[in-house]
Parts: structure tokens; sequence; C-alpha cells
């Protein structure tokens, strides 16, 4: 047997932080390419969300459509907002209310079935300071294409 078996079942290749391009200020229109949950620092750290889209449309000249954004929520670092922006993210993406969005809906996206992926939102991100540092953190609202 290779010592290559499986490689076919390997999931998008991870990427470093620096590899990583987040999202920024500017209004967009994004389709779902990856929902993904764990913990930072390999496995031991914080509990984080995560979501990386494909770029249709851009307002802002650093991101260009193709390119490749994510967007992430800590829960040890946001503890006030993580919760409420996951089931805001989800609520959008699945066309429902947040709060009929529950944990076993949001292992449903994170998991290997990857129901989001495709969908497409339309997302305004802006920078607000955080009251207690002091720095500018980007906030990102979604909406749904799809009808009620």
């Amino acid at each position: 047997m290779s010592m290559y078996s499986g490689i076919q079942e390997v999931k998008q290749p991870r990427r470093s932080q620096e590899e990583t391009k987040w999202i920024q200020p500017g209004k967009f229109e994004l389709e779902v390419t990856r929902v993904a949950d764990g913990k930072a620092d390999q496995g031991v750290g914080s509990p984080f969300f995560v979501v990386e889209f494909e770029v249709l449309e851009s307002s802002n000249p650093e991101i260009s459509k193709g390119d490749t954004v994510s967007w992430m929520t800590m829960r040890k670092k946001f503890e006030k907002y993580f919760l409420a922006d996951v089931s805001n993210f989800i609520a959008a993406a699945t066309n429902s209310h947040p709060h009929e969005v529950t944990p076993e809906v949001v292992e449903e996206c994170t998991g290997d079935s990857q129901p989001l992926v495709g969908v497409v939102l339309s997302a305004n991100a802006y920078n607000k300071q955080s009251q207690n540092t002091g720095k500018d953190f980007t906030v990102v609202n979604y909406k749904s294409h799809r009808p009620n």
C-alpha cells in the first residue's frame, strides 16, 4: 500500500494565517465554499467557527472577483458575540430566523455534508472599534438571496 493512500479524500488544504485573506470592509456577493469549526492551537485552544467564500462581486479594491476570503469568530476572544455571530450567519445562509438555529443545525452545517456550500449571500463589512482594546475589528452582516 502506498504511503499516499487516501490522498483523494483530503479536504481542502490547510492554509496558514499568513495565507488567509480575511474579509475586509466593503459590500460583497459571496458564495460559501466551506464551513468549519474546531479549536485553535492544534485543538487545545479556543473554539472557533470559520467560513470560506469565493468572491462573486466586491466593492473593495483589495478583494477581487474569484478571490477566496474567510470570516472567523472565536468563542474565547469574542465571547460576547460568538454565539450571536454564528447564529446570524447560519440564519442568513439558511434563510431562517436566528432562534431556529440550534446546536444540531450548526453541527450539520460544519459537518462532512457541507449543506451550505454553494449558497450565495450578500455581505456588508465595516470596521468597528473595540471598547476594550481600542483596535478596529471587522463586523460582517450577511443577507440571504433566497426568498422566504
